[in-house]
């Protein structure tokens, strides 16, 4: 009897609350929601953050280059807010550069320069980065090639078209199988049930995973090589980065990189790097990557907290509130890169998202980069 009165009871508080929430205010509501968003996204990178999580499987090195140890702290500037913004921020990895020098360079002993945490989507950024090259190369003939010039399994309702920049900017109208797409990082593509694939004749933008795989299966199929290895030669040896791995079965997710490689891509967006980007995709694409966007309604981004206000376009992101001058390339967990091309500024930070309960946590910030790029600016 006392078991089924507090079951009840629970049942009543549920109730309530349900109530209650409905009655606040549209903007309260919404600030509710994108917490609960941002402490889903925390769970989930501490499942995946570690190259040895039970949930990843079938990694392949991406071979590269030795890479300089970085400089000690009596080398670079250090500074007692960017410290104290690590702590709370729960990061691993931070590298700080401006102006062609690095400002500041840090890791926690575990974290292998980077390369043991997961940079989780922000390996979407480089698929469009090889897209724009298969483009260059002649393999694509255009962003706007129906996807089945190169994938003729896909199927498609009677006078329907999927193009290449459809699943770039994720507006294919894709059905999602969370199973089958989870299937991808434990080894398994998705290649043998393409036919499967459902699209819906709205286009609306949607933010699904397998557009990226979609897109990896493009480059492995007129590459004719794994993901790792069409990542190793167009962009790891050209730029001569530090290894790396990859699981090549998925596209969208799970490459492992020292925070100086991810650095190094990030400098193919400034005006400095344009030289050495044209030696591997042309500055036509990468200015196409910056300003071919989308403006989702409603799209939750980690960067901004928000899910209002944010823009997105092949893995490229803008709507940091208070610093229009950057974009940035994001994984779950909060694995970013930030660029300032006008600055000249770039900043790689790895880790995961603090609890919203802990006492050290920068969770009530206008952005949990606010602080960061606070100091980053008066420095």
């Amino acid at each position: 009897m006392i078991v089924f009165r507090w079951w009840f009871v629970g049942i009543g508080i549920f109730v309530l609350s349900v109530n209650v929430f409905l009655l606040l205010d549209e903007h309260i509501k919404q600030n509710i929601a994108d917490g609960l968003r941002m402490e889903a996204n925390a769970l989930i990178n501490e499942l995946l953050t570690e190259p040895d999580s039970f949930l990843l499987s079938g990694f392949n090195s991406i071979n590269g280059f030795k890479e300089p140890i970085p400089l000690s702290f009596e080398h670079v500037s250090v500074d007692e807010k960017i410290e104290k913004w690590i702590v709370e921020s729960d990061t691993k990895a931070l590298l700080i550069y401006k102006e062609g020098r690095i400002l500041y360079e840090t890791y926690s002993p575990e974290s292998d320069r980077g390369r043991s945490i997961n940079g989780m989507s922000m390996v979407k950024n480089i698929i469009a980065i090889l897209i724009g090259i298969a483009i260059d190369e002649g393999r694509i003939l255009s962003k706007h090639d129906d996807v089945r010039l190169y994938l003729p399994e896909v199927t498609l309702e009677d006078g329907e078209t999927l193009s290449i920049r459809d699943l770039l900017n994720h507006k294919s109208g894709i059905k999602e199988n969370p199973f089958s797409i989870y299937s991808t990082l434990k080894g398994q593509t998705l290649e043998e049930g393409i036919t499967a694939f459902i699209f819906a004749s709205d286009r609306e933008f949607s933010y699904k995973n397998t557009n990226y795989h979609i897109l990896s299966l493009v480059l492995t199929r007129i590459y004719q090589k794994p993901l790792s290895k069409i990542i190793e030669e167009k962009l790891w040896q050209p730029l001569q980065l530090s290894e790396g791995r990859i699981i090549d079965s998925a596209g969208y997710c799970c490459l492992f990189a020292t925070a100086r490689s991810w650095l190094a891509l990030g400098q193919l967006y400034l005006d400095e790097g344009r030289y050495k980007a044209t030696q591997i995709v042309s500055n036509e694409w990468i200015d196409n990557m910056l300003t071919d966007k989308e403006y989702p309604d409603r799209f939750f981004v980690q960067a901004t907290g928000r899910t209002v206000g944010n823009s997105y376009g092949y893995h490229i992101y803008h709507g940091l509130h208070g610093h229009p001058g950057y974009f940035w390339i994001e994984g779950m967990g909060l694995q970013v890169l930030l660029i300032n091309p006008e600055a000249k500024i770039i900043i790689v930070r790895l880790g995961g998202i603090p609890a919203w309960y802990r006492s050290t946590s920068n969770r009530s910030d206008q952005h949990l980069l606010a602080d960061l790029l606070k100091v980053v600016a008066e420095g």
